[in-house]
């Protein structure tokens, strides 16, 4: 039986912060691999236009070549339907019964995490690991994470992570204003981006 971390979102951008989840995720649970998972149609994002697959895909590509148990997966993108969490579980497991699966996110999505669709059945499914990177303390994010197993059941591990004032949207937001963001990308995204132009003509 293998470990196998699953991180998943719109990776619009893929960004440092991302990677050292995953990094972090592996060294403290000995996983051994995480497979950077980019949802097709997240529920919680169908208000606002997202990256096309290939370019998000190209990035995440870059992002994790060279990254030793680092993968790129098209497991969602392969679905035609809106990419819930626990339907990518089930079929993931259905797919490889043999891995033992551990969900990583981020700790603001801990505090949502009950209006997720079925959260009962992401942690019948996978471990949950969970970053306090988000400005959260250790203690906030312990006591979300006991309520959560106390009314869903399941394992949440709470995984402490230096703050990265980091997103997406605020990458792309800077983007748009003309600003580098060249320190909050891997190299070969930040290549791409300027060579591409994938958020805004011109040069950053």
């Amino acid at each position: 039986m293998g470990k196998t971390g699953i991180l998943g979102g719109t990776f619009d951008p893929i960004h440092m912060a991302h990677l050292a989840m995953g990094r972090r995720a592996m060294e403290e649970e000995g996983l051994d691999q995480v497979l950077f998972m980019p949802s097709k149609i997240p529920p919680h994002k169908m208000d606002r236009s997202i990256t096309p697959e290939n370019v998000r895909r190209d990035m995440v590509e870059l992002a994790v070549a060279g990254e030793a148990g680092f993968y790129f997966s098209d497991f969602e993108f392969r679905r035609r339907e809106i990419t819930y969490t626990a339907r990518t579980l089930s079929l993931f497991q259905k797919a490889q019964p043999e891995e033992e699966l551990y969900f990583i996110l981020g700790g603001d999505s801990l505090f949502y995490f009950e209006k997720w669709y079925r959260p009962e059945e992401i942690l019948r499914y996978a471990t949950l690991l969970a970053f306090s990177r988000d400005g959260l303390s250790g203690n906030q994010m312990e006591e979300r994470a006991g309520t959560l197993m106390d009314r869903f059941g399941g394992e949440i591990r709470v995984i402490p992570m230096p703050w990265m004032e980091i997103s997406s949207s605020e990458i792309r937001e800077r983007i748009a204003r003309g600003e580098s963001v060249e320190e909050y990308l891997p190299p070969s995204v930040y290549q791409y981006i300027l060579k591409t132009g994938c958020y805004q003509q011109g040069e950053l």
